[in-house]
C-alpha cells in the first residue's frame, strides 16, 4: 500500500496504526499485592463493657491493647493504617438508640497515641447496634483499589438492636470491601452461635489471651494470601495441568483473574498470589467446564483449591495415515442434545488426527466430512479413547461446458443431496468419504429438464474416481 499525502498526515496515520497495535497487546495476568493494609477496629462502648475483667474493667483492658498493639505493629509496618470506631457509648442504654455508633479515630498513619488519648474518654454506656456499627463501618475506609481492608470486632456480648450480623457480613463480602469480619470475644462463649456467621470468631478468657489473639489477626492480615489450584487425577493426586481456568466473583460474575494452570520447577502446582477479599467461583476451561462455587481464601494463609478432573483424551483418526484428511474438523456435543442445528450444544471443533481432554461422558461427534459422518462415543475418564474413520477419496470431474451439478447419497431408495454447485467448463476435484453416490447434472444454459442426465459411482478410500460430465 502507498500512501500519499503530507507530513501530518502521515505521522496521524503512523500514530492511529500505532494505538491499534497497542490496543490489542496482551495484558498479563496481575497478581495481587496491596499498596497498603487498614484495619479497622469496632471497639464495643456499651454498659456491659463496665465489668472488671481481672484489675481493669473490659474497656480499660481492651482500650490498653488497642495501644499497644496499634503501636508495636506500626513502628515495624509504615504501610500498615489503624482507625478505630465505638459503640454504645453516646446514650445511656435506657435511650435506647441504636445508632449509637462513631468513627473515632480515622485512618491515618501513627495513630496510637491518637487512639489512646480519644479512648481514654470514653465511658460505656449505652446499647450494642453490632450490625450497624459493622456496616457503617466499611464506609470508614478511603476509596482505594491498591488497599487490603480488614475489621476486628472486639465485643463482650450480642446484638441487642434486632441488627442482622450475617446478612451485614455477606454485604460486605459481596461489595468486596473487606475481609470477613474477626469477632474477638471478651469471655463470651453464648454469643458464638450468634456471632460465627458474620465472620471468624475468637472467644479470650484473659488479658494475655486477648493480646495474644489481637496479634495474630493482625499478622495474619499482614502476611501475603496464596493458593494453589489442585487439579486432580483418579488417584486423587495433583497431576493434571496445562488447563486454562478464571476466576470469577461469586455474586457480580465479574472475571477478575485469568490463568493457565501450570506446574512449578518441582512439580507441584504454581503459587498464585490473590485477593483474598470476597468470594470466588472457579471455571476450568475444559470440554464441558468444570465449576467450583463459593471459594473462600483464609486471609495470610496458603490455600489449597482442589477439583476433580475426569478427563480423557480423545481423538478421530485415519485409518490410512498416507492420505490427510485433517482439513476436516469433528464437532462435540452432548450426547443429550441430539439436534445438530442446535449451535449452542457445540462444545468443541477439533481437527481429525488432534488429540484433546473432555469430560468423561457420554458424546455425540459430527465429523464435518462430505457426507458428514455422525456417531456416538464415550470418553473414559483417565483414559485414552479414539475412533477411526477411513481416508476420503477423490471424485474428478470434467466438463465442457456450465453445468449446475448435485451429489446425493442412496439408501434404500431415498436420495440423500449431500453436495449442489456450479461447475464452470474445466476439471474440477472432490472430496468424498468413501460410499456409494448418484451425480445428477444439467448444462446451465438449457432451460429444458429433459437436458438433466445421472449416473452412479462408487469412491474407495484414497482412490481416485474419473467422470467426464457430456
Amino acid at each position: 500500500m502507498i500512501f500519499s499525502g503530507t507530513i501530518s498526515q502521515k505521522v496521524f496515520v503512523f500514530s492511529f496504526l500505532c494505538l491499534l497495535l497497542h490496543n490489542v497487546t496482551a495484558q498479563q495476568t496481575q497478581t495481587y499485592k496491596p499498596a497498603v493494609t487498614r484495619i479497622l477496629f469496632v471497639l464495643d462502648g456499651s454498659g456491659s463493657m463496665k465489668q472488671n475483667w481481672g484489675n481493669k474493667t473490659k474497656f480499660e483492658t481492651a482500650r490498653e491493647l488497642l495501644f499497644k498493639m496499634v503501636d508495636s505493629v506500626e513502628r515495624k509496618n509504615p504501610n500498615v493504617e489503624f482507625a478505630v470506631r465505638v459503640f454504645g457509648y453516646q446514650y445511656f442504654r435506657d435511650q435506647k438508640n441504636c445508632t449509637d455508633s462513631r468513627l473515632l479515630v480515622p485512618f491515618a498513619k501513627n495513630n496510637a497515641e491518637k487512639i489512646r488519648n480519644q479512648l481514654s474518654n470514653i465511658r460505656p454506656q449505652g446499647m450494642s447496634p453490632i450490625a450497624y456499627s459493622v456496616q457503617q463501618g466499611a464506609k470508614d475506609f478511603p476509596d482505594d483499589a491498591k488497599s487490603l481492608n480488614a475489621v476486628i470486632l472486639i465485643t463482650d456480648g450480642e446484638e441487642n438492636c434486632g441488627g442482622d450480623a450475617c446478612k451485614t457480613a455477606k454485604e460486605l463480602s459481596a461489595k468486596r470491601i473487606t475481609l470477613k469480619p474477626f469477632i474477638v470475644g471478651l469471655n463470651v462463649e453464648a454469643a458464638y452461635s450468634k456471632l460465627e456467621c458474620m465472620g471468624t470468631f475468637y472467644d479470650t478468657k484473659d488479658e494475655q489471651s486477648l493480646y495474644n489473639t489481637v496479634g495474630v489477626i493482625i499478622k495474619q492480615t499482614l502476611n501475603t494470601t496464596t493458593a494453589q489450584v489442585n487439579l486432580l487425577d483418579r488417584n486423587n493426586q495433583p497431576t493434571v495441568t496445562n488447563i486454562p481456568f478464571t476466576l470469577y466473583d461469586h455474586y457480580s460474575g465479574k472475571a477478575l483473574y485469568n490463568f493457565v494452570h501450570t506446574m512449578n520447577d518441582k512439580g507441584n502446582p504454581d503459587t498464585l498470589f490473590l485477593d483474598p477479599v470476597g468470594v470466588y467461583d472457579l471455571e476450568l476451561h475444559t470440554f464441558p467446564p468444570l465449576k467450583k462455587e463459593n471459594v473462600e481464601l483464609v486471609p495470610g494463609k496458603h490455600n489449597i483449591i482442589a477439583l476433580d478432573v475426569p478427563a480423557g483424551d480423545f481423538a478421530v483418526e485415519c485409518y490410512n495415515a498416507s492420505v490427510s484428511n485433517n482439513d476436516a474438523q469433528v464437532l462435540t456435543r452432548p450426547k443429550k442434545k441430539q439436534s445438530v442445528l442446535d449451535k449452542e450444544s457445540i462444545l468443541n471443533a477439533q481437527n481429525l488426527n488432534e488429540q484433546v481432554k473432555y469430560i468423561g461422558a457420554d458424546y455425540r461427534m459430527e465429523i464435518l466430512t462430505t457426507p458428514p459422518l455422525v456417531f456416538d462415543t464415550t470418553v473414559v475418564a483417565f483414559a485414552e479413547s479414539n475412533v477411526k474413520i477411513a481416508n476420503y477419496g477423490t471424485l474428478s470431474l470434467m466438463a465442457s461446458e456450465n453445468l449446475l451439478v448435485s451429489i446425493y447419497t442412496e439408501r434404500n431408495n431415498v436420495l440423500r443431496m449431500i453436495e449442489r454447485f456450479e461447475m464452470a467448463a474445466k476439471t474440477e476435484n472432490r472430496k468424498l468419504q468413501p460410499g456409494e453416490y448418484r451425480i445428477v447434472y444439467k448444462p446451465k444454459s438449457n432451460y429444458e429438464s429433459e437436458s438433466t442426465k445421472s449416473q452412479l459411482f462408487s469412491i474407495e478410500d484414497g482412490r481416485t474416481v474419473v467422470i467426464s460430465l457430456q
